[in-house]
């Protein structure tokens, strides 16, 4: 279906005032979770176990509400036949409020392990996120959420389609080939930016913060590796290119395609020092996929990139 062919919906549309409402309600029961967890760290032993569960769970409802809220607005037109799946496709709001909603559902998958593990989401934290278990849940989620965001929302519906993403049988090993060299003019940007930035005193925090991953067994980093360096590159670049900045593209030129597409992709990442880098690669990937008309070489180039960079850093620490 093209843009033009707008038809009317056949349930009605959430109004802004309900996802207001449902939004609000969650954020204030997260806020007073997240709080008495919180004043707990702080004070220790202040209200016991039952306490710290309940809001644990006070905190997760309220992120569930929240998301409920997003999720209204988000995803509800993706099953509401007609035209009403392309309603704000190329909106500022619809990308926003997409990219929250995958931060939130992102979230669930993290705080229900440290749930399960320890009982408090901010007990345990040396054994919690930084094992195979918490990577992978950590990693998985957030592909999860992508993918289901972009499937349901946009692919099902036919919003994206497969012509869009350039899956065409017979080029898909050309693009292939230019994904192997996407992937090492990647590799080169991240040493030459890093590099840069260390001259500057702005040193990267990636080894740091997954340094734990060199203690992992094989099998689990293998597992790692999966999840990051190959589902993460699928999920990421069907909704930044696929859909953020091929909507921009189409309503708002490539200006305003390129900076946002590469703001929202920096911004899921969540690492600070390493945001120079980020944006470059990404801006370097919706080039390519402007100019291929594909998201295979970006998938291959992206893929490759993370793979080395978590082999690097997981052999790195047997080495002399």
């Amino acid at each position: 279906m093209q843009r033009d062919e707008v038809l009317t919906p056949r349930r009605p549309w959430p109004t802004g005032r309900q996802v207001t409402v449902v939004m609000t309600v969650g954020l204030v029961l997260g806020l007073v979770g997240g709080g008495w967890l919180s004043l707990q760290r702080v004070l220790p032993g202040s209200g016991g176990f039952a306490l710290g569960l309940w809001s644990a769970v006070l905190l997760g409802i309220g992120i569930l509400v929240f998301a409920g809220g997003l999720g209204a607005y988000v995803m509800a037109p993706g099953f509401q036949g007609g035209g009403a799946a392309w309603r704000d496709v190329g909106s500022h709001r619809l990308v926003v409020m997409s990219t929250m909603l995958i931060a939130v559902l992102s979230s669930l998958g993290p705080l229900l392990y440290a749930l399960l593990r320890s009982g408090s989401a901010f007990a345990g934290a040396d054994g919690g996120i930084c094992s195979v278990g918490g990577f992978l849940t950590a990693a998985l989620s957030v592909d999860a959420a992508l993918l289901g965001v972009t499937y349901f929302r946009f692919i099902r519906p036919r919003v994206i389609t497969a012509a869009d993403l350039g899956l065409a049988p017979p080029r898909l090993g050309r693009d292939a080939r230019i994904g192997l060299l996407v992937g090492v003019v990647a590799l080169g940007m991240n040493v030459g930016i890093n590099a840069l930035l260390d001259r500057f005193g702005i040193r990267q925090t990636q080894l740091q913060d997954l340094s734990c991953v060199r203690g992992f067994p094989a099998l689990g980093f293998l597992a790692i590796v999966l999840a990051g360096g190959l589902i993460a590159p699928i999920a990421e670049e069907l909704f930044f290119r696929g859909f953020v900045f091929r909507s921009y593209l189409r309503t708002r030129g490539p200006l305003v395609a390129y900076a946002i597409s590469s703001l929202a992709f920096a911004t899921l990442h969540l690492n600070l020092p390493a945001v120079p880098a980020i944006i470059a690669l990404a801006l370097m990937f919706a080039w390519i996929y402007q100019r291929t008309g594909s998201i295979v070489p970006n998938v291959v180039g992206h893929a490759l990139n993370n793979s080395v960079a978590f082999m690097a850093l997981y052999f790195a620490g047997s080495m002399p």
